[in-house]
């Protein structure tokens, strides 16, 4: 892979923001850049990018609504999901 093209998708991820309520299309982007810039699930940061970003407090809802808060960025895809699907 082109560095260039890394250093693109970690500005790209950086700056990504869920819209519109589409949790569907956020997660598939935050994955796809998360990959393009060399990040593992895992990497420091990445959990936290993903959590600011999520719109309309979804990440409050998911922290008010939660038995047991995730602590991966597993747990909180799948929690976004089930938090979103409650609002629709």
């Amino acid at each position: 892979m082109d560095i260039a093209e890394g250093v693109k998708a970690e500005n790209e991820l950086q700056t990504l923001c869920m819209k519109d309520g589409d949790i569907n299309t956020y997660i598939t982007t935050f994955k796809k850049l998360l990959k393009a810039a060399s990040y593992t699930e895992n990497k420091q940061g990445a959990l936290k990018m993903f959590k600011l970003d999520l719109s309309g407090g979804l990440n409050i809802h998911i922290i008010n609504n939660s038995l047991t808060l995730p602590n991966t960025l597993k747990g909180w895809i799948e929690a976004a999901h089930q938090q979103q699907l409650k609002y629709l």
